[in-house]
Protein backbone atom coordinates (compact mmCIF):
# COMPACT_ATOMS: atom_id res chain seq x y z
CA UNK A 1 0.00 0.00 0.00
CA UNK A 2 3.02 2.40 0.89
CA UNK A 3 3.40 1.98 -3.08
CA UNK A 4 0.32 3.66 -3.92
CA UNK A 5 0.64 6.24 -1.43
CA UNK A 6 4.07 7.34 -2.80
CA UNK A 7 2.33 7.14 -6.76
CA UNK A 8 -0.57 9.42 -5.51
CA UNK A 9 1.77 12.06 -4.09
CA UNK A 10 4.37 11.86 -6.62
CA UNK A 11 1.39 12.91 -9.61
CA UNK A 12 0.18 15.38 -7.13
CA UNK A 13 3.49 17.25 -7.28
CA UNK A 14 4.19 16.69 -10.77
CA UNK A 15 0.59 18.52 -11.11
CA UNK A 16 1.57 21.44 -9.05
CA UNK A 17 4.97 21.50 -10.66
CA UNK A 18 3.44 21.66 -14.55
CA UNK A 19 0.68 24.19 -12.44
CA UNK A 20 3.63 26.55 -11.69
CA UNK A 21 5.42 25.95 -14.94
CA UNK A 22 2.59 27.08 -16.44
CA UNK A 23 2.25 30.00 -14.78
CA UNK A 24 5.71 31.12 -15.38
CA UNK A 25 5.84 30.21 -18.65
CA UNK A 26 2.63 32.88 -19.23
CA UNK A 27 4.50 35.47 -17.01
CA UNK A 28 7.65 35.08 -19.31
CA UNK A 29 5.29 35.43 -22.27
CA UNK A 30 3.80 38.62 -20.95
CA UNK A 31 7.36 40.16 -20.89
CA UNK A 32 8.23 38.53 -24.35
CA UNK A 33 5.24 40.84 -25.88
CA UNK A 34 6.96 44.11 -24.41
CA UNK A 35 10.50 43.49 -24.45
CA UNK A 36 13.20 41.62 -26.44
CA UNK A 37 14.69 38.61 -24.66
CA UNK A 38 18.20 37.61 -26.12
CA UNK A 39 18.15 33.95 -26.49
CA UNK A 40 20.77 32.68 -23.32
CA UNK A 41 18.55 34.74 -21.29
CA UNK A 42 15.29 33.00 -22.60
CA UNK A 43 17.32 29.66 -21.98
CA UNK A 44 18.27 30.78 -18.49
CA UNK A 45 15.00 31.69 -17.82
CA UNK A 46 13.63 28.13 -18.87
CA UNK A 47 15.72 26.85 -15.98
CA UNK A 48 14.66 28.71 -13.34
CA UNK A 49 11.23 28.34 -14.04
CA UNK A 50 12.00 24.56 -14.36
CA UNK A 51 13.71 24.55 -11.09
CA UNK A 52 10.80 26.13 -9.48
CA UNK A 53 8.00 24.33 -10.91
CA UNK A 54 9.79 20.83 -9.70
CA UNK A 55 10.69 22.37 -6.03
CA UNK A 56 7.32 23.27 -5.87
CA UNK A 57 5.93 20.22 -6.42
CA UNK A 58 8.63 17.67 -4.68
CA UNK A 59 8.12 19.68 -1.59
CA UNK A 60 4.47 19.25 -1.75
CA UNK A 61 4.71 15.79 -2.20
CA UNK A 62 7.18 14.81 0.34
CA UNK A 63 5.03 16.98 2.86
CA UNK A 64 2.01 14.91 1.82
CA UNK A 65 3.70 11.70 2.40
CA UNK A 66 5.51 12.57 5.63
CA UNK A 67 8.25 10.36 4.97
CA UNK A 68 11.01 9.02 2.33
CA UNK A 69 11.37 12.81 0.79
CA UNK A 70 14.77 12.07 -0.77
CA UNK A 71 12.42 9.62 -2.86
CA UNK A 72 9.05 11.39 -3.68
CA UNK A 73 11.85 14.23 -4.48
CA UNK A 74 13.66 12.26 -7.01
CA UNK A 75 10.98 10.79 -8.44
CA UNK A 76 9.14 13.86 -9.25
CA UNK A 77 11.91 15.51 -10.16
CA UNK A 78 12.66 12.51 -12.96
CA UNK A 79 9.11 12.25 -14.16
CA UNK A 80 8.81 16.11 -14.25
CA UNK A 81 11.50 16.10 -16.70
CA UNK A 82 10.80 13.06 -18.32
CA UNK A 83 7.60 14.38 -19.39
CA UNK A 84 9.20 17.72 -20.59
CA UNK A 85 11.78 15.94 -22.48
CA UNK A 86 8.68 14.47 -24.65
CA UNK A 87 7.54 17.53 -24.84
CA UNK A 88 10.86 18.76 -26.32
CA UNK A 89 11.62 15.62 -28.37
CA UNK A 90 8.20 16.12 -30.09
CA UNK A 91 8.64 19.57 -30.58
CA UNK A 92 12.02 19.34 -32.56
CA UNK A 93 12.54 18.05 -36.26
CA UNK A 94 15.29 15.77 -35.49
CA UNK A 95 14.92 14.36 -32.02
CA UNK A 96 18.43 14.25 -29.69
CA UNK A 97 19.88 13.96 -26.50
CA UNK A 98 22.70 16.32 -26.30
CA UNK A 99 24.84 17.89 -23.42
CA UNK A 100 22.37 20.46 -22.57
CA UNK A 101 19.90 17.91 -21.87
CA UNK A 102 21.85 15.72 -19.55
CA UNK A 103 22.75 18.89 -17.70
CA UNK A 104 18.76 19.87 -17.25
CA UNK A 105 18.41 15.95 -16.19
CA UNK A 106 21.03 16.21 -13.59
CA UNK A 107 19.77 19.54 -12.41
CA UNK A 108 16.01 18.42 -12.08
CA UNK A 109 17.46 15.06 -10.37
CA UNK A 110 19.44 17.23 -7.96
CA UNK A 111 15.97 19.99 -7.67
CA UNK A 112 13.79 17.40 -6.84
CA UNK A 113 16.05 15.52 -4.44
CA UNK A 114 17.06 18.23 -2.46
CA UNK A 115 13.33 19.61 -2.34
CA UNK A 116 12.28 16.02 -1.20
CA UNK A 117 14.31 16.97 2.16
CA UNK A 118 14.03 19.91 2.48
CA UNK A 119 9.71 19.06 2.58
CA UNK A 120 10.34 16.29 4.94
CA UNK A 121 12.77 18.24 7.40
CA UNK A 122 11.37 21.57 6.95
Amino acid sequence: MEQGKIAVNVFKGILRAVFVTLIGVFILSLIMMVTDINLKVLGVTWVIITCISIFVGAIYSARKNGEKGWLVGLMVGLIYYILLLILTLAMKEKPNFGVYDFYRMVISLAVGLFSGMLGINA
